[in-house]
Formats: structure tokens, sequence, C-alpha cells
């Protein structure tokens, strides 16, 4: 070897420190990857059993809380179905005094008649 090419001597090693040692995982050991691998499987599963419980817990309260907004909303719905209802149909108030309900359309335009009625005589 040229004098450009000398290796140092740390590189050198002498018969007193012993045989050389192998490489740092030259040969593996099929226990300790086949464990490795079980326990990576074994985690990954978990994780993804624990996923499924959080999202089926987070949907079950979602949709409760949905249903109870509902629940809670009906009442009020259904009076202003009843109003609404009241509001666009015809139906005795008072036979004996003969009044009645009219649509608020139409008793608003019989109102407009009435005043341009008046308007109008004036």
């Amino acid at each position: 070897m040229s004098a450009d090419h000398a290796h140092d001597d740390w590189h050198e090693h002498t018969a007193a420190e012993g045989k050389p040692q192998e490489e740092h995982g030259a040969q593996a050991s099929a226990k300790a990857m086949g464990l490795t691998l079980v326990a990576m499987v074994v985690g990954v599963v978990l994780t993804i059993l624990i996923l499924v419980a959080y999202f089926n817990s987070y949907v079950g309260n979602y949709k409760a809380s949905a249903q109870e907004g509902v629940a809670i909303m009906k009442p009020a719905f259904e009076g202003k179905l009843a109003a609404q209802e009241k509001l666009s149909s015809y139906a005795w108030v008072d036979r004996e005094a003969r009044t009645v309900r009219v649509p608020v359309d139409t008793a608003a335009e019989m109102v407009l008649a009435e005043y341009e009625a008046r308007q109008a005589s004036n």
C-alpha cells in the first residue's frame, strides 16, 4: 500500500486483541423477530379495536343528542303547525254569535276592501 492510503493506528489490530468480533446483526434471531412481529400485530389490532369502540361511542352520543334535540322541539313544531292551520282555514269561532275564522290572507283583503269603500264614500 502506498503511504497516501495507509491506515492509521486505530484500524490496526494486534494479536493481543483476540479474534475479531462478528458484525452487529450478522446473525438474526428468528425468535426475536417472530416475537417482534407478534407484538406489532397485537398492537395494531388493539389500536384498531380501540378506535372502533371510540367511533361507535361517538356516533351513539351524536345520534342521541340529535334525537333529543328533535324530541325537545316536537311540541313547539306541532304548535306551529296548529297555528298555521288556524291561520289558513275557515272555521266557526262562535255559531250563536255568527263569528267565523277566515284565512289571514282573505281577512287582510276584506279589511283593505272595507277601508277602500270607506275612503270612496268620504
